[in-house]
């Protein structure tokens, strides 16, 4: 810790002090905190974020979404034991979301609630509290305790104040017959600031559906995310952060073996700040990742879906597409980007972003970006933002349905193309809710009957 404060102290700036004060506060409480190791990867972590800075407007990565601006004081950091907290994860999520009929893990204010999750109960599946294995500081700590991805602010500050996570794998060729269900909530006593990191592997030919679900809260939530998927595994990948008042940085880093298949879908509701960054490489041939992500947005909500998908095998075929509606004052961002390196010949790569504007006071920031080193390839970009079809409104008004919900059987449709790969019929249901809900929220819509 000595450190921190003599050699470093004279370059940060009042952005970086708020972290650095609350890391010298609680890291002799952390999980692990008995660990040299644990101990060494934690100040590590937290150097790397020293050294980047809290992001703001001058740095690319960060151009439309300026965290020293939109996230200007840190949350005391929350308890380390919340089994005796009450809680209701119906009321955190939604009855739909809440009744999946899956396999889930249930983590409280940051903390994993084993009397709240059946995880165990999954053939298949090893699944372990990072809480659990940074105190005992076993093997499967190793699998959390890694070099720290470059230039990722989210995962360092994941890593510096992590209480919990998941660490989960899934056996070679198993087939879940349902999904895996991680919650997060919050406990809603105060505002308080959640960190938790994860490391999920996927075994060869593997075929697994995870949901992520992050519940209402308002609080600041910082996760990080290491996926493996082994070679011709299949994942299905659904993330939604529904809220209207939480801050929410996170950061996945997806690595495909060969024939791999990674289908993610990133859903933001509303949200004061919302920020998903993805970085997603193909490290075998004739891999395969198809991405979604779809945004609605009202008030002063701000999304940001930050993408980089690195072809570094040939033969394989990168999708993206997003969906945004923005209402209000709100801003949506989507940067995507696809690097294409040398040798990764018979690459197929495209990406679209479509925003719906139902406010003349709403922003979308769009930022495609190729970067080709290889010159047998498919690849190509596009991006539009603009108000309701008049001729489709019209259409719809003409055949008796009210303006209200013409609106919203249009929104409704618009959204639905990025939500169409879902095949749980249950977790569509509760997604489909959650956009006619949001439909509702707005006085000159109706939720129409999806």
């Amino acid at each position: 810790m000595t450190i921190h404060q003599t050699t470093i102290r004279s370059a940060v700036t009042p952005a970086e002090q708020r972290f650095l004060d609350l890391y010298v506060s609680v890291s002799g409480k952390l999980p692990g905190a008995r660990s040299a190791a644990v101990r060494a990867w934690r100040d590590a972590a937290l150097d790397a974020f020293i050294m980047l800075g809290v992001p703001h407007r001058r740095v690319e990565e960060w151009k439309y979404t300026d965290l020293r601006a939109l996230m200007p004081e840190v949350h005391p950091l929350g308890s380390l034991d919340s089994r005796s907290t009450d809680v209701s994860v119906e009321a955190a999520i939604g009855t739909s979301l809440a009744h999946l009929d899956a396999y889930r893990a249930v983590f409280v204010g940051g903390c994993f609630r084993p009397d709240l999750s059946n995880i165990h109960d999954a053939h298949g599946v090893t699944f372990e509290p990072l809480q659990q294995a940074l105190e005992d500081d076993g093997a499967s700590a190793k699998k959390i305790t890694t070099l720290i991805r470059q230039r990722d602010v989210i995962a360092a500050l994941s890593a510096s104040f992590a209480t919990d996570g998941t660490i989960l794998a899934i056996a070679p060729k198993a087939r879940l017959e349902k999904p895996i269900h991680l919650i997060f909530i919050s406990t809603d006593e105060k505002p308080a600031l959640y960190a938790l990191q994860h490391a999920i592997s996927i075994g060869e030919g593997a075929e697994v559906s995870l949901i992520e679900t992050h519940g209402a809260h308002q609080s600041q939530a910082i996760s990080h995310t290491r996926l493996a998927i082994g070679a011709g595994a299949s994942v299905k990948h659904v993330r939604l952060a529904a809220s209207e008042a939480s801050k929410h940085l996170s950061s996945t880093a997806v690595t495909l073996a060969e024939s791999a298949h990674y289908e993610p879908l990133q859903m933001a509701v509303n949200g004061t700040l919302v920020r998903a960054e993805a970085a997603i490489r193909f490290d075998g041939p004739n891999a395969r990742c198809h991405y979604t992500g779809a945004m609605l947005l009202r008030a002063h909500s701000h999304a940001d879906f930050t993408l980089v998908v690195d072809h570094d095998a040939p033969g394989c075929e990168s999708r993206e597409l997003v969906k945004a509606v923005l209402d209000g004052r709100s801003r949506g961002v989507f940067q995507g980007k696809v690097i294409v390196e040398r040798g990764a010949q018979k690459t197929d790569g495209k990406q679209m972003a479509n925003a719906l504007l139902l406010s003349d006071d709403a922003e979308f920031d769009s930022k495609p970006e190729l970067e080709i080193f290889a010159d047998d390839v498919v690849c190509g970009h596009g991006s539009t933002a603009g108000q309701l079809d008049d001729d489709m409104l019209f259409y719809l008004r003409a055949r008796g349905i009210p303006e209200a919900e013409a609106r919203s059987l249009l929104i409704a449709a618009f959204v639905g193309e990025a939500l169409d790969r879902i095949e749980n019929e249950a977790l569509r249901a509760a997604l489909d809710e959650k956009v006619a809900a949001w439909l509702a929220g707005n006085p000159t819509m109706v939720a129409p009957a999806l």
